[in-house]
């Protein structure tokens, strides 16, 4: 995306996904999500802003991963076609687990924003709510705002900031972990001072998406190599990997 193209039009904004391969076997399959006819209708949504894909852990779970960046908040219109879409794609294999993450455009707390736009925000983020509602999914709560605005508040002392980042799942509940905490995202502010979305991570079911150990053996006489052993995220290989696609930005 060029950097001096995202206010005239010229920018074309898309998502990626990276799988980790020492959760997921390579190559997930990337799903079409929308007929081509129905591009017109969802306009530039149908052009790189949601990602769906379905990957196969190590264990042999087929797990779909959808990474979208919403509409934004005045195009309710264009939410409710993109959920509706989304929605019918998912009843298509109800039942599977299925992570959802992204900028949502839509909130769970906001806090400097005019009284002016409070109803449609109102109506912008009880959307978002609906969609979660009716199609049983999780909602991943993040453990601070997401995304800031430095101008633009109620008054010239507001920060305008919401929490519009988001992580949702679906069929991740069972009897053995009812009764745990729910995760929350954690939020980290990393990168330039002009970013106005933090990065949040949480970890999601650590029996289940966990950590393909390649030395680990298994006990029994003969184990093979490549045992699956549960590891937690290190998060202070974000700064790293926050490095190197610094890197990849600033050249493209």
């Amino acid at each position: 995306m060029p950097s001096d193209g995202y206010n005239d039009g010229r920018a074309h904004i898309t998502v990626v996904t990276f799988l980790h391969k020492r959760v997921f076997r390579p190559k997930g399959l990337v799903v079409n999500w929308h007929k081509p006819r129905e591009q017109m209708a969802l306009e530039h949504m149908a052009h790189g802003r949601v990602l769906w894909l379905d990957a196969m852990t190590h264990e042999g779970e087929r797990i779909s991963i959808i990474h979208i960046h919403q509409a934004t908040a005045r195009r309710l219109d264009l939410k409710r076609c993109v959920n509706t879409h989304i929605q019918a794609e998912m009843n298509k294999s109800e039942g599977r687990r299925r992570i959802m993450g992204g900028d949502l455009n839509a909130a769970t707390s906001r806090t400097g924003y005019s009284i002016s736009t409070k109803s449609h925000f109102e109506k912008v983020d009880n959307q978002f709510q609906e969609f979660i509602q009716r199609t049983g999914g999780s909602l991943i709560q993040s453990e601070a705002h997401t995304r800031k605005e430095l101008m633009g508040g109620a008054s010239l002392d507001d920060i305008k900031s919401a929490t519009l980042d988001h992580i949702i799942t679906w069929n991740f509940a069972n009897d053995d972990t009812a009764e745990m905490p729910a995760p929350k995202s954690t939020v980290y502010w990393l990168g330039a001072c002009a970013n106005d979305h933090a990065l949040i991570s949480c970890t999601i079911d650590e029996q289940l998406l966990s950590y393909q150990d390649p030395w680990a053996r298994d006990p029994g006489p003969g184990g093979r190599t490549g045992a699956i052993k549960a590891k937690k995220i290190d998060h202070k290989q974000i700064p790293r990997i926050q490095s190197k696609l610094d890197c990849l930005t600033n050249h493209h």
